[in-house]
């Protein structure tokens, strides 16, 4: 089978899946399609013989609110998102952040959406900030530059701007810390077709990807060795810094899940990306599949 997946060769979780044999364990033989974004892998689904796709909850629900073919089926990773202000002369509340520039790798990305809804929730207005869409490979020298006044991304990449800076960036805000970091970000979803033609191989990909959770959970040293193996630009050090400050590995499925979707889906609402008339919790119960309780 194959799944669209952002950054897949970065990716722990599949990393663990597919080198520490959980894929092997469950009779899986799984390829990935690489894609740059969450909506782009959820577009992917029916191409390419692609049946799957991991991305952010904030990019599959409001797809699926507009028909696309597909069941959430677990939840795989917490969300490592970051806002990044320049430290001098300094942002102190994102209050501030009115009429400043802060870049985005992705405009239509989960890393917006996210610190949109943050944004909403302290009654400012995400249109009264300056995105300015930057490749992220000229973040840094623009940030440098002084031609931003921050970025929201999310990790590896974030967390190489803080620690390459110099002291030059400040994390304002973000999911890694409080009671967003124990919300899930990146889900695993399947087209209706396959989930039709192959139950029993869903249950396998549910069963493997829960077994990789739980080994990163209780191999931490490991997994971020295994890890900095992928990550020819971070040493093992900083792999296993960038780990030990974001949230702990964590799975998701059942109505822990179905609750968190209903949670995102609220959330999308204050960002006029679902309708305010939708009832949220009937909408989670509609787009997720529990595979390994049905």
């Amino acid at each position: 089978m194959t799944l669209a997946w952002p950054a897949p060769e970065t990716d722990l979780v599949l990393i663990v899946a597919r080198e520490r044999g959980f894929f092997a364990n469950y009779s899986l033989d799984v390829a990935t399609k690489p894609v740059t974004t969450g909506n782009q892998a959820i577009l992917s689904l029916g191409t390419e013989s692609v049946v799957g796709a991991a991305a952010p909850a904030l990019s599959w629900l409001p797809l699926l609110y507009a028909g696309r073919a597909a069941r959430l089926i677990s939840g795989l990773s917490a969300g490592t998102y970051r806002l990044l202000v320049q430290s001098h002369p300094g942002i102190p509340r994102l209050e501030n952040l009115v009429g400043k520039t802060i870049a985005v790798v992705d405009e239509d990305g989960a890393d917006r959406r996210f610190f949109s809804v943050l944004l909403r929730r302290k009654g400012i207005n995400p249109k009264d900030i300056n995105w300015k869409s930057v490749p992220s490979d000229q973040v840094a020298d623009q940030v440098t530059a002084g031609e931003l006044d921050g970025v929201v991304a999310h990790d590896f990449l974030a967390w190489q701007l803080l620690s390459d800076s110099n002291g030059g960036l400040t994390e304002l805000a973000g999911s890694t810390t409080g009671h967003y970091s124990e919300r899930i970000n990146r889900v695993l979803g399947l087209s209706d077709s396959f989930l039709m033609d192959d139950p029993k191989g869903g249950v396998a990909l549910a069963l493997a990807f829960r077994d990789a959770g739980r080994w990163i959970e209780s191999h931490r040293d490991e997994s971020a060795t295994l890890l900095a193996s992928h990550l020819p630009q971070m040493d093992e050090e900083s792999v296993t810094s960038m780990l030990s400050h974001e949230p702990k590995p964590m799975h998701l499925i059942g109505h822990w899940l179905r609750d968190q979707l209903a949670q995102y889906a609220d959330e999308l609402k204050l960002i006029d990306l679902l309708p305010d008339s939708l009832n949220s919790a009937q909408f989670a119960r509609s787009v997720y599949r529990d595979l390994l309780h049905s």
